[in-house]
């Protein structure tokens, strides 16, 4: 399972940091493995572009970070991520168990 996370270090947005760090304190609390991708660094440019062209865009069309992507498909923005929380159903949303699996496991425990 690859679980990507691209997020970006040089925001001055806090609802986007504060984001980022939710998203980063939950998958480690949950013990899901997954690697983090700064997209403001030099070196990460195709990464950059890769989440820019597959990522969520916003009503604006912009794409808001951070972005959670599963195997190289994009799972949502974190407002998405929340909206997983809330229902329970965040192993759904990372796609990490199939719809069958999640019907049969009935809710996450929060």
């Amino acid at each position: 399972m690859v679980l990507r996370v691209y997020f970006i270090s040089t925001t001055g947005r806090r609802d986007i940091r504060k984001g980022q760090i939710h998203v980063f304190s939950v998958l480690s609390s949950w013990k899901y493995d997954y690697e983090a991708v700064d997209v403001a660094a030099p070196e990460n440019e195709t990464e950059r572009d890769f989440v820019i062209v597959t990522g969520k865009k916003s009503e604006d069309g912009k794409v808001v970070l951070p972005q959670i992507f599963h195997e190289g498909k994009c799972c949502g923005d974190y407002l998405d991520f929340l909206d997983a929380i809330e229902q329970e159903k965040l192993q759904l949303f990372l796609q990490t168990i199939s719809i069958s699996e999640g019907e049969a496991k009935d809710t996450i425990p929060c």
